[in-house]
């Protein structure tokens, strides 16, 4: 048998995540897949802010952006109305360094992550399957099968199921998936095109024949078609080629689109669920072992690496906590985590129904709202930050960290540009916890080395930009943030926040 901090099981963008956090965070890690190879499809297509953000506390957001194309604006055509263009480069995004959604096809985003986990000193071991698990407790006991047939146990102190919506952890776990399929059938195609279009913008057509989305890829000349097919049945496959494409893309938008170089192509029907739960015991659900839905406004890539995220910084503060603190501390991934996607499978959903009504009637007056609701700057704004996931917040209750939860206890802290050079995050610890203070004219500042910091780093702005990203009026100056970037508590002084010292240099 083998000792390892965590095992991860599933080498997608979610597992990927998961291992390469576990070792920045000071656990070994083994990250296993069934498959031999990493697939060349690619799967999901957009990175949005927050996940940005989240690279770039790894160390691999540039290399994402240059390896991708930022959309500069989002077209929405209807029938019956004037096209709407939503200016996503133009939108207040305001406190992030990320105000845009990036194109990158998922293998390329998964051939960062896997350089960046072998740059750390650790690689994946495909051909490798999951076969059962046992949790004794102190640690799980997991069964593992190569492909040439050899069996090997492996003890771990945690494993951590992302091997997709069809997971054996989730299964062996005695967890639960409930999937329900949604009726709409839908065809991709990566396909080049003769067409002159600007090859940094989206297009969506609502028409009466069904939805359709052309979206850009990094390849130049290359683009990503996205269709709902009202009239297909699920027992009839549909022969996807360039006839199929040109025919269809002309009777929905009127372009002569000269599809060829058909890349890659699928069938699917649109299906969705929530698992019961994300922990039982040891071991732990993330990414689509967690959830499936709908690919509308492309979360589900995005909302595994943050599941991932949010999860190893836990795993790996657990280990200098008394055992109830600790508990608290890992059972509030699920806390906070399948709120989040129990809301994007509704969302995700309830827009779906709407886009891929089977009535036409209903396309249509779709068709003739829509152009009227985008068209209004606050609902664009609200569009480019929502989907780009910046909005997300936590339960004040899921905070399980023994700190004094108020009014912006769960919610992801701003990252604008402050006088002392450079974003907010610039300057906070890499790993750990952060104090976040208003430096008011005339004050004299406590030592970091000070006890009431907990031997926690302490970053000072402004009183102008402290009110500015808080939204206080002066009754909270300090704030405690989390590794993840998210606000766990706020006060007007750090004895205020921290409650219990269940919290210090440590876990920090």
């Amino acid at each position: 048998m083998n000792d390892v901090d965590v095992l991860v099981i599933g080498a997608g963008p979610t597992g990927l995540t998961a291992a390469c956090e576990a070792i920045r965070n000071g656990l070994t890690v083994r990250i296993l897949d069934r498959k031999t190879s990493r697939s060349r499809f690619s799967k999901a297509l957009v990175v949005h802010a927050r996940t940005m953000e989240i690279f770039e506390s790894m160390g691999i957001a540039d290399q994402i952006l240059a390896e991708g194309t930022r959309f500069a604006a989002l077209n929405v055509n209807t029938a019956r109305r004037r096209p709407v263009r939503v200016d996503l480069l133009g939108q207040p995004w305001g406190d992030t360094s990320y105000p845009f959604w990036l194109s990158i096809p998922q293998f390329v985003t998964e051939r960062v992550l896997e350089g960046h986990l072998a740059t750390a000193g650790s690689e994946v071991e495909w051909g490798v399957a999951f076969t059962d698990v046992c949790d004794d407790g102190e640690r799980v006991q997991v069964g593992l099968e190569h492909s040439n047939g050899l069996r090997e146990t492996v003890r771990a102190r945690w494993l951590i199921g992302c091997d997709g919506g069809r997971s054996r952890v989730r299964e062996a776990a005695n967890m639960r998936l409930d999937r329900s399929d949604t009726g709409a059938i839908f065809v991709l195609a990566d396909v080049k095109t003769t067409a002159s279009l600007p090859e940094d913008e989206g297009h969506g057509f609502l028409a009466p024949e069904g939805l359709l989305l052309i979206v850009p890829m990094p390849e130049p000349g290359r683009w990503r078609i996205i269709a709902h097919i009202p009239e297909a049945e699920a027992s009839v496959p549909i022969v996807i080629n360039e006839g199929f494409l040109d025919d269809m893309i002309r009777r929905r938008s009127g372009i002569d689109f000269g599809s060829h170089d058909v890349a890659w192509t699928s069938e699917f029907q649109l299906s969705q669920g929530l698992a019961d739960r994300y922990r039982c015991g040891r071991v732990f659900l993330a990414g689509d072992a967690a959830h499936i839905h709908s690919p509308v406004g492309g979360q589900g890539l995005n909302t595994g690496v943050q599941d991932a995220y949010n999860l190893l910084w836990k795993i790996a503060a657990a280990r200098h906590m008394p055992e109830s603190h600790a508990d608290a501390l890992l059972d509030s991934y699920e806390k906070e985590r399948r709120p989040v996607a129990r809301a994007m499978v509704r969302s995700t959903a309830r827009a779906t129904r709407v886009l891929t009504a089977r009535k036409s009637l209903i396309r249509e007056l779709l068709g003739l709202a829509a152009p009227t609701v985008l068209a209004r700057s606050l609902v664009q704004a609200r569009f480019g930050r929502g989907v780009g996931m910046l909005d997300i917040a936590y339960s004040r209750d899921s905070t399980p960290l023994g700190t004094a939860r108020g009014p912006l206890t769960g919610r992801r802290l701003p990252n604008p540009c402050v006088g002392i050079g450079g974003r907010l995050y610039d300057h906070l610890a890499p790993l750990g916890f952060t104090w976040v203070v208003a430096e008011c004219p005339g004050m004299t500042s406590p030592r970091e080395s000070d006890p009431r910091w907990a031997g926690i780093p302490v970053v000072y702005i402004s009183h102008a930009e402290f009110e500015k990203l808080s939204g206080s009026t002066g009754l909270i100056s300090t704030v405690l943030v989390r590794p993840d970037r998210y606000i766990a508590a706020a006060g007007e002084t750090p004895e205020a926040v921290l409650l219990r010292p269940s919290i210090d240099s440590r876990v920090a």
